[in-house]
């Protein structure tokens, strides 16, 4: 009996890992939704701001870093920064 307990209350700790973990999972994606979304709205405003003062180079040197900073924001662009750290000083 005392081994059916003992594995009931693994089961649930297995459970509530799991469920914590894909809250976590869940919370880590929508922060970095947020971020994309915060990121891409500042540099648009900063692209706006500098379009309406005719300085249409820095416009779109903004625009450029705001795009570069999306892509890498998501999961393949940090795999690719990885990847690029790792070639140019070596695996740790």
């Amino acid at each position: 009996m005392h081994t059916i307990h003992t594995i009931h209350t693994l089961m649930a700790a297995t459970e509530g890992t799991g469920s914590l973990e894909s809250a976590a999972t869940k919370a880590g994606e929508t922060g970095r939704k947020v971020a994309m979304s915060l990121i891409a709205l500042g540099f648009a405003i900063a692209s706006i701001v500098l379009a309406f003062r005719r300085d249409f180079k820095e416009a779109a040197g903004i625009f450029a870093v705001g795009l570069v900073a999306i892509v890498l924001a998501t999961p393949a662009g940090v795999n690719v920064l990885r990847d690029t750290v790792n070639t140019l000083f070596g695996a740790s």
